[in-house]
């Protein structure tokens, strides 16, 4: 296409009586194409700010919680495994402290330095999380390899068996409420922080198993086994969160299912007659924000006021799909060819 084109106005309401040309019928309602969207999904930003804020910090300070609990009991019980699940629980804490930190400044307001706002701190923070896990993991799998060439015994079975089974209970409590939150608010930072909490479960069950069957059979090479396996399983972790936040930081498209239904909610227009066709439909995802933008064709001769009215209905045919998203339309005469 050669010279700029008119943006569609981004405030403005449309005026239900505008019309492509004489003769069309006035556009129907927009429809939601794709799954309807939550009630909380349309919460108030501020809301979702505060809500995602506060998930991070339970989460810092439960993870705070778990790691003095295992560390305590790991060195009473000299229990490697225990231990271990105690550093990756300190990991935790600093984890989700940096992403209580992070959500704080990713909803903060756009400004002159960042006009498109600040959300992929959010992602940012996914991606060092996953850095600092892995960090965590590979000291894990050195000391796990360590006490596997030089076990001990254990001792002070209760100590250590209650404190595993009780991790366990408190970060699938933990899970659930992240969940809840990440669903509400869309934060990446905190699904993040979902997943990962999520393999602690794992773990922590596995690390409770050895610790029985060690005391059990008296086989002390167990304890650092499960060191390794446990190391393995927050490297396979730390892999998953760094992909999550690499991916949002390269501006990777939204999944297909989504980019489908916004352009089904543009084919209906045009099969309304409210527009000829459109093209160079493009999406990115920063944190918790789509961006979406798409030319439109229309009449060459076509009002400008009418042509700024299609585009605005286009604009709400995508909000209703996707009511967070920031949308940006362009206006192009029919005989433009698509880029």
């Amino acid at each position: 296409m050669s010279g700029p084109r008119p943006a569609a106005r981004l405030g403005a309401r449309p005026d239900p009586a505008a019309r492509l040309a004489p003769g069309v019928a006035p556009a129907a309602p927009a429809v939601d194409r794709g799954a309807a969207p939550s009630a909380e999904r349309r919460l108030d930003p501020a809301d979702r700010a505060r809500a995602a804020l506060r998930a991070g910090r339970i989460a810092a300070l439960t993870a705070g919680g778990l790691a003095l609990g295992k560390l305590i009991a790991g060195q009473l019980g000299q229990s490697m495994a225990v231990t271990a699940s105690a550093v990756d629980s300190l990991t935790d804490l600093f984890a989700s402290s940096a992403n209580a930190l992070a959500i704080q400044l990713a909803h903060a307001a756009p400004d002159r330095s960042h006009p498109f706002g600040h959300a992929k701190i959010e992602t940012l923070a996914t991606a060092g999380q996953g850095l600092l896990i892995g960090g965590s993991g590979v000291y894990l799998l050195i000391e796990g390899i360590r006490r596997l060439l030089s076990p001990e015994p254990l001792r002070l079975a209760a100590v250590t068996l209650g404190a595993m089974a009780a991790a366990a209970l408190v970060t699938a409590a933990l899970v659930a409420y992240l969940g809840r939150v990440a669903a509400r608010t869309g934060s990446s930072a905190i699904q993040a922080d979902a997943v990962h909490y999520r393999t602690d479960i794992a773990a922590n069950l596995a690390v409770l198993a050895g610790v029985a069957l060690t005391y059990a059979t008296g086989f002390s090479r167990i304890d650092g086994a499960l060191s390794v396996a446990v190391a393995v399983y927050i490297l396979t972790s730390a892999g998953t969160l760094l992909r999550l936040g690499v991916r949002d930081l390269i501006d990777t498209s939204a999944p297909e299912e989504r980019v489908g239904a916004i352009a089904a909610a543009l084919d209906a227009m045009r099969a309304r007659g409210e527009l000829l066709g459109h093209h160079r439909l493009r999406t990115r995802i920063a944190g918790r924000t789509l961006f979406v933008e798409v030319h439109i064709e229309l009449p060459g001769d076509l009002p400008l006021a009418r042509a700024h009215a299609t585009g605005d209905r286009a604009r709400d045919a995508i909000l209703a799909i996707e009511p967070d998203a920031e949308v940006l339309v362009h206006i192009d005469p029919e005989r433009d060819e698509p880029a």
